[in-house]
């Protein structure tokens, strides 16, 4: 009884949208035909009687004739766009709803499906664009814990653990999205990506379209499972990767301008020719982490742990390194032009033929550590602990090394012309510079001009 009675309501409401219609048509006709008709007809021979006048609203007729149709058919081009518009809305409509349908299916090819539907929606709205990232976004988040297979109990995760297909496949449509169109930054924070595939996926920062261009933020992957993943040449600008698990992940060649790694867990991480500029590493973990030829340039690592990894031909120029451990590190070749170590903690590491003008190392632990061949022109090792080390072939002129601690270093063929040696703990059995003098009784040195009660020269 209420279908029947909505039918007659709305049976009515169409005859009488009819007959509004019809009225308003015959009301524009009489308009263009009567009253229009006689005004250019007395435009054009004023108030002329007869068959000149007769003539005259003709042509007024056949004018206002054509001018009718051309309105008419504009008005039915944008009737038949805007028909045409609502029709493709609808079809979108129709596939969002069907391919979300298809997300919840228990059939991982349905799933699959449906994820690929709904890139394809997004390529072709770019008013949808930015539902249907969200959507892939809170699919990875909610399903990535499902992981597939499982790694073997006792042994870590590395890249023979992948994630599962539905899962990859999002990633990998939200990895090559057009990030233009973007509104917010994707997040997939806390989201277990362990041995996920996102080579040069698209999760950094970029400009918005428009007249107005508007900067997004990199992904936020604060707090995500990394481990294993592979993201060579990935763009990770500006992305948060705070507390992130990226151990064994290999991150080669990766865009991280500006990212937040701060606290992540780099294990044996490969970060080799990865762009680190003012990328913040503060707390991380970079233990036995291949950061070979990398560009650190004005990044924050403080209080990071580097034991051991590897920096062979890094830039590190104006990085902040307060309070990092760079024990065992390899940093041979690397760039430290202007670096403060103050009280940094170097021992035992690789810095043969490192390219440090006016590094500050002063009080910082170089014991046992490799310069041979170092160029530390201008370098300042006040009170710096170099026990033990090696400065073969160093060059230190003009260095800073006054109250260092040399003793059992080995400085042969070290250039120290120039150097400030005042107060310097200089080894026993060394041949002292010319123009100091050795005091035996406290084993430091002092310029061959200061008195000194008991002072050997060799």
């Amino acid at each position: 009884m209420l279908k029947r009675w909505a039918a007659r309501l709305l049976g009515v409401r169409w005859l009488t949208g009819g007959i509004a219609a019809l009225g308003l048509g015959l009301a524009i006709v009489w308009v263009l035909f009567v009253p229009a008709t006689d005004w250019l007809a007395h435009h054009d021979i004023g108030s002329v009687t007869g068959q000149l006048r007769e003539t005259a609203l003709d042509n007024a007729r056949g004018r206002l004739l054509t001018l009718g149709a051309g309105l008419f058919a504009v008005g039915a081009l944008v009737f038949t766009a805007r028909n045409f518009t609502l029709s493709r809305e609808g079809q979108v409509t129709d596939r969002y709803t069907k391919a979300i349908e298809q997300l919840g299916s228990e059939k991982l090819d349905v799933r699959i499906g449906g994820i690929y539907a709904l890139e394809r929606i997004a390529r072709d709205s770019v008013r949808d664009h930015p539902t249907v990232m969200e959507v892939l976004a809170a699919f990875i988040r909610e399903h990535s814990r499902e992981q597939s297979p499982m790694p073997k109990e006792g042994s870590h995760p590395d890249r023979s653990w992948t994630t599962r297909p539905d899962v990859q496949a999002a990633l990998t449509v939200v990895g090559r999205r057009d990030a233009e169109r973007d509104i917010r930054r994707l997040d997939l924070a806390r989201a277990d990506l362990t041995g996920a595939n996102l080579t040069g996926a698209h999760l950094g920062a970029t400009l918005t379209r428009g007249g107005n261009a508007v900067k997004i933020a990199g992904a936020n992957l604060a707090g995500a499972k990394l481990s294993g993943a592979t993201l060579t040449r990935a763009n990770l600008k500006s992305a948060d990767l705070g507390g992130a698990d990226l151990t064994h992940a290999d991150l080669s060649y990766a865009l991280l301008t500006g990212a937040n790694v701060g606290g992540a867990d780099l294990t044996s991480a490969d970060v080799t020719y990865a762009w680190l500029t003012d990328a913040d590493l503060a707390g991380a973990n970079l233990t036995r982490a291949r950061l070979t030829h990398a560009v650190l340039f004005d990044s924050n690592v403080s209080g990071a742990d580097l034991t051991g990894a590897d920096l062979t031909g890094a830039v590190l120029g104006d990085t902040n390194v307060s309070g990092a451990n760079f024990s065992e590190a390899n940093l041979s070749d690397a760039n430290l032009g202007g670096m403060n170590f103050t009280g940094a903690k170097l021992g035992g590491a690789n810095l043969t033929r490192v390219f440090a003008l006016q590094v500050d190392l002063t009080s910082a632990d170089l014991r046992g550590a490799n310069l041979s061949k170092a160029r530390l022109m201008k370098a300042k090792l006040t009170d710096a602990h170099l026990d033990g080390s090696t400065l073969d072939g160093a060059y230190l002129s003009p260095a800073d090394l006054r109250g260092a601690d040399l003793t059992g270093a080995d400085l042969g063929g070290a250039d120290l012309t120039l150097a400030d040696l005042t107060r310097a703990r200089w080894p026993r059995d060394t041949p002292v510079p010319e123009g100091w003098r050795l005091d035996t009784n406290s084993g430091l040195l002092d310029r061959a001009d200061t008195s000194s009660g008991s002072a050997e020269a060799y």
